[in-house]
């Protein structure tokens, strides 16, 4: 049985073509980069597996058991990027065709929102593949014509098509590959082959049977279109917290936080059910202590330079390596325990309806169904007074206790405003940007004030434990001392930055 921890991880360029009967492939000789080919033919048998509602289909996720070729096993397939996948690739073991391996399966858990994956189709593909390399033998791409026949298992209705696929070396670089991929679909033009409208094999097979969207208000569709977006990062970012990934728990908690705030913003504008707003604040929540770990682990770390006394920096250095190994062992396993939770996949369901069903408030209300675009705006101008608010008040605290505090509040009053301009930034995308630019500044400026604040803590934490030596007392003195400078410089220019990101946010609703 495959396990996570047996994958071999790769990013796969790809584009797919459409083919039509026996037409064949233009020549391939003299493209730009490529000096040899290598042709060779086999067959390939895969099987699909997904949910019975095709969870992984509809978050662009391919689950297969592939035998033939020179890539026999378990695939699994995660959008990326434009063009681009990032395949985990498992070996087969002993596995019998009808089971998703439990690791597989266990990675999957919310995309699949705890549903049992089966198998969805039964694909054999002939291919005639076409392997381009430089001068060197470096390979550069690789060009096959799939003639497929796929058996669905929803109806038993066969499919049978031909397509193209080209996937190219990455690493080569975009101008290399922009020549090379240029060259050949002009090739492709010129002997009828157009880039196809599916972008997966699976999706040509399953996607007539993926519902379609509902009709709703035109000005609510932005809200749509993000709610969905970021629901969608979440659920990929819980599989790269699984598997361990870098920043996989930050992308996660920033998903959860937009999607607790553009609720929140426009709870006025759209049916909200608030207690789906308090369990994406619980998920936050149990995904914070990990985060910040890291965050902290990686700064403390960096700032032991700054320690003016180059014989006490490595034991400085090591104790705080102590202080955060245990600590942030012990808090990403908290992280994977809150993902496998019964609550967990609730609140993703209950996600799922709630941007399905999207409505205005004014429809439960019996009046007519409509959101304009100027009661979205004013909704951001009335989140920008709170703001505003928790600004002056940080000038009236009586202590830097009072003032870290504070500063914490009108940080995350800014975060969601910023958030609830990214909802709305469609319908102004040019002048979206510019303002989405200074509150990127602001934000940066807060955040290190925060980071600060939390800095010092751990500091605290780590001096008033037993067992230090004098090199580390003194180490970890000079970090607070530094930690307490960033602070203050950060503080010192809240009015001035939050001035700027308001003024250009208010040029959205005057």
């Amino acid at each position: 049985m495959p396990s996570t921890s047996s994958a071999t991880v790769a990013e796969e360029a790809e584009r797919k073509y459409s083919a039509t009967g026996d037409r064949p492939l233009p020549d391939l000789t003299g493209l730009p980069s490529v000096d040899a080919i290598d042709v060779d033919r086999f067959e390939l048998s895969a099987q699909y597996y997904d949910t019975a509602d095709l969870c992984l289909l509809r978050s662009k996720i391919t689950l297969r058991r592939r035998e033939g070729g020179d890539d026999a096993g378990w695939h699994l397939k995660l959008p990326s990027g434009v063009d681009t996948r990032t395949e985990l690739h498992f070996p087969l073991g002993d596995d019998s065709a009808e089971d998703v391996p439990a690791d597989l399966g266990s990675l999957l858990r919310g995309i699949r929102r705890g549903a049992p994956l089966s198998l969805a189709a039964l694909l054999v593909t002939r291919r005639h593949r076409h392997r381009l390399r430089s001068s060197d033998g470096g390979f550069v791409a690789e060009v096959v014509v799939d003639d497929v026949d796929a058996v669905r298992s929803a109806d038993g209705s066969e499919i049978r098509w031909k397509e193209i696929e080209v996937e190219w070396n990455s690493t080569l670089g975009d101008k290399t590959i922009g020549r090379f991929l240029t060259a050949l679909e002009e090739r492709f033009a010129a002997v009828g082959i157009t880039r196809s409208e599916s972008p997966s094999k699976l999706h040509r097979v399953l996607g007539d049977l993926l519902p379609a969207r509902p009709p709703i208000a035109k000005g609510l569709i932005p809200v749509r279109d993000y709610l969905s977006s970021e629901l969608h990062t979440l659920g990929l970012s819980d599989i790269a917290v699984r598997r361990d990934a870098r920043d996989a728990v930050h992308s996660m908690r920033k998903a959860a936080r937009r999607l607790r705030s553009a609720l929140q913003t426009y709870s006025d504008e759209i049916v909200v059910d608030p207690d789906l707003v308090d369990e994406l604040r619980w998920l936050g929540r149990r995904l914070s202590p990990s985060r910040d770990l890291e965050v902290q682990w990686e700064r403390l770390t960096d700032r032991v330079a700054d320690i003016p006394v180059e014989s006490h920096r490595e034991a400085t250095r090591a104790r705080i390596d102590e202080y955060f190994s245990a600590r942030s062992e012990a808090a990403r396993l908290e992280a994977v325990d809150t993902l496998d939770s019964d609550r967990y996949v609730g609140l993703l369901t209950r996600l799922d309806a709630a941007i399905t069903d999207i409505a205005p408030a004014t429809e439960a209300a019996g009046a007519r169904p409509k959101v304009a675009r100027k009661e979205l705006l004013r909704a951001v101008a009335a989140l920008s007074k709170k703001v505003s608010r928790r600004v002056d008040r940080v000038g009236d605290a009586e202590n830097p206790a009072e003032r870290d505090a504070l500063m914490h509040r009108a940080r995350k009053g800014a975060k969601r405003m910023r958030y609830a301009i990214e909802v709305i930034a469609p319908l102004h995308p040019k002048r979206s940007g510019r303002i989405l630019d200074r509150f990127d500044d602001f934000q940066d400026l807060l955040g290190e004030f925060q980071d600060s604040v939390v800095a010092r803590e751990h500091l605290l934490d780590m001096l008033s434990e037993q067992g230090h030596t004098a090199e580390t007392s003194f180490g970890l003195g000079i970090l607070f001392r530094i930690e307490t400078e960033i602070g203050d410089a950060q503080a010192a220019h809240l009015d001035s930055g939050w001035r700027k990101a308001y003024r250009a946010a208010r040029r959205l609703w005057t």
